[in-house]
């Protein structure tokens, strides 16, 4: 299956909307499948005390920035993503025509939120962030029980995280748990984000930098195009790799290549007799 690259722009345009477009623009570029935004509000915020709420404010999104974005996003010829932070804004986001949307970490066990999402879009990505296994074994059991199609994505909650606590025993545990699974990454490089492709991640959500030092914020956590367009070769090689899957429901399935081999070698020895 081909692994779905989702650039996670999230507030890195600080609130311009040409810059955010800049985003949508060098995604499609490279050769990625999808941006991704935030949905945040300052007047959901619960705190409005807390250091990271004037940010927030500063870089919410309209109404109108949505459609415009979604209408930059269709130009280009790249998928349009946001993430929900509020229950009050489901109504609004269904409105936009998309069919699926994203949840962060924090709201992994909002099932209210999560069950109303469920209802208004066709697939779930969720962040799984900040959350022992204990946490994610009960929202493995409400996604399951309740059928809602959801893809789980590994997360370390650290910004940035340092690679020896990327922690992808974990990825792979969800894999094992759970039918499908991507990764969100947070590390300042790809080794984790190749692993995660290598081992058959569904989606992969990497964060992106328009330069070293901008233009709009840039994070250490962040990813250069450059390391973005390595992640959609090594993507390509992959596929190579891999084959066609639907060869395998070929019992008797051999490359042409093998089949001559195999006409001038086996039994050679009689070690098939």
């Amino acid at each position: 299956m081909r692994t779905k690259i989702i650039i996670e722009a999230a507030s890195n345009h600080q609130g311009n909307i040409f810059l955010a477009k800049e985003f949508i623009r060098i995604a499609a570029k490279i050769g990625a499948d999808c941006v991704k935004f935030q949905s945040s509000r300052y007047e959901d915020l619960t705190d409005k005390s807390e250091a990271q709420a004037e940010w927030v404010k500063q870089t919410s999104l309209s109404d109108d920035d949505h459609f415009e974005l979604i209408q930059e996003c269709s130009k280009n010829k790249i998928a349009f993503l946001t993430t929900c932070f509020s229950i009050s804004r489901v109504d609004f986001l269904s409105s936009l025509g998309l069919k699926e949307i994203k949840i962060a970490s924090p709201d992994l066990l909002s099932f209210s939120m999560i069950e109303k999402l469920a209802d208004k879009f066709d697939h779930l990505i969720i962040s799984a962030g900040m959350h022992s296994v204990r946490d994610i074994k009960r929202a493995i059991d409400f996604l399951i029980k309740n059928k809602i199609n959801a893809t789980l994505l590994h997360s370390v909650s650290m910004y940035p995280t340092p690679l020896n606590k990327a922690f992808m025993h974990k990825f792979l545990w969800l894999k094992d748990n759970y039918p499908k699974v991507g990764y969100s990454n947070h590390v300042p490089g790809i080794e984790p984000v190749k692993f995660a492709m290598a081992q058959g991640a569904q989606i992969v959500e990497v964060h992106m930098k328009l330069g070293k030092y901008g233009p709009g914020r840039a994070a250490e956590w962040d990813l250069s195009t450059e390391q973005v367009e390595e992640l959609v070769a090594y993507r390509n090689i992959l596929e190579k790799m891999l084959g066609k899957e639907k060869d395998l429901n070929n019992e008797d399935f051999l490359y042409e290549e093998e089949v001559k081999a195999a006409k001038r070698f086996v039994g050679r020895w009689g070690l098939n007799a």
